[in-house]
């Protein structure tokens, strides 16, 4: 939920097709070479997480040394605005020469040729097999690459190891199943009830990053594939009727209760014994239960079929319009490499993309088990679905999934209906 830009669905795609009725050709193939340490050139870098600005500043800082006549311009936006900002500056050929792009845009920007491809940026030294595989098939749009990961987040359960003791339920354990899952929620739930505890309660009230995206992939199912929509997918239907099924015993709280006050608050407040989310929420959880640490544990994600976790994160991209595309390309790649990713690392806020790179972000939480959230990436990450104006069915999901969720009508007719709202809008990309 975290990473998800929601742009204007297909007024956006429209404004951004004008915008990009140019040339399909990339720059030059020099573009890519590597530049002189005397080239001189004023690049403008955007993002907008201002907990990130010592990780920006430092590999500015490391840039700077390589090319000290290269002067960079910081774009800082609150995630509310960036993308409100990235439509505006795309309409008039103005993006900043190196931007964050995120997964449910990826596909926009590219297709509408705003985004420089980045495959001879391997003349630099960026090799893809340095990030995860999942990972890099995100930012791969019609056979070629057009951002270079930059983070990445997979999800787990972060769980109260009190609240397990007290309802006298054994903690989760690794490798374990939906019905492991299924039956320790369900018996908290009924020892908590009268105190308003919950087994579980996360972000099911239109979060599929968070929750049936992982679902689904564990069933053996998919959200989309090959340009179709996989809603309607006997394994996918399966992926999104446990979550009905926990609901409507108590196992796992409504949507409505997670809409009234969230999960997070329920988790930190002792009101829920299970929180699915992802690795983003280590640093606020350790903040808010400091001294409490070691009451609470993270564990993988149970699993059906096969285990399965949802990879998102962040890449860095390039203006096709830029004015100094080499240095821009060049920046790109410093901020790609195992130099920077270490500082990403020591950062704490994100997980850093460059393989090996993230045991500084593991230690920066020593009570919880985080190389899950690694090993998961590695292991049996599914990519994030996206397609090229993402948002316009992915907003949908909440109205007409939430509803089969909370019983007021079956998953099989809002999983059929969810399917052919997105075939619909699929077949208008194409």
């Amino acid at each position: 939920m975290k990473r998800r830009s929601f742009l204007t669905g297909a007024a956006a795609l429209a404004a951004m097709a004008v915008a990009g009725c140019g040339s399909k050709e990339s720059g030059s193939p020099s573009a890519a070479a590597s530049i002189d340490a005397n080239t001189s050139a004023t690049l403008t870098l955007a993002y907008w997480d201002k907990n990130q600005t010592p990780t920006v500043q430092a590999n500015i800082k490391s840039f700077n040394a390589k090319y000290p006549k290269i002067k960079i311009q910081t774009n800082l936006t609150s995630y509310a605005d960036y993308w409100t900002k990235m439509k505006t500056q795309a309409q008039g050929g103005e993006l900043p020469d190196v931007m964050w792009m995120n997964g449910p845009n990826i596909q926009l920007y590219a297709s509408n040729n705003m985004l420089e491809p980045l495959d001879s940026i391997t003349s630099q030294g960026v090799d893809w097999k340095n990030y995860p595989d999942a990972l890099v098939t995100l930012y791969t749009y019609d056979g070629k690459h057009y951002g270079v990961p930059k983070d990445y987040d997979t999800i787990g359960v972060f769980y109260n190891k009190d609240l397990f003791k007290q309802a006298g339920v054994e903690e989760p354990k690794a490798d374990w199943t939906w019905d492991d899952f299924h039956d320790k929620a369900k018996k908290i739930s009924d020892w908590g009830k009268s105190k308003g505890i919950y087994g579980c309660a996360t972000t099911i009230n239109g979060d599929g990053q968070g929750t049936y995206y992982n679902t689904i992939a564990q069933a053996g199912g998919y959200v989309i594939k090959d340009g179709k929509s996989g809603y309607d997918d006997p394994k996918s239907i399966e992926g999104l009727q446990c979550w009905a099924d926990w609901i409507k015993d108590g196992s796992v709280a409504s949507a409505k209760i997670v809409t009234d006050t969230k999960p997070d608050v329920m988790f930190e407040n002792g009101k829920s014994a299970m929180f699915w989310s992802g690795d983003w929420m280590a640093s606020q959880l350790a903040a808010d239960l400091k001294g409490k640490e070691d009451k609470f544990g993270v564990i993988d994600l149970p699993k059906k079929e096969k285990k399965g976790t949802i990879i998102h994160g962040l890449a860095w991209a390039v203006s096709q319009k830029s004015k100094n595309k080499a240095a821009a390309i060049a920046l790109a790649a410093h901020m790609s490499s195992k130099e920077a990713h270490e500082v990403e690392a020591k950062n704490g806020t994100a997980i850093p993309a460059f393989n090996d790179t993230q045991d500084a972000w593991v230690k920066a939480f020593p009570k919880w088990n985080m190389q899950l959230f690694i090993d998961a990436a590695n292991d049996y990450a599914v990519t994030y679905p996206v397609s090229k104006n993402t948002d316009v069915w992915a907003n949908k999901e909440a109205d007409i999934l939430v509803p089969a969720f909370d019983g007021s009508t079956t998953v099989k007719a809002a999983a059929k209906q969810m399917a052919d709202f997105m075939n619909a809008e699929l077949a208008k990309e194409k």
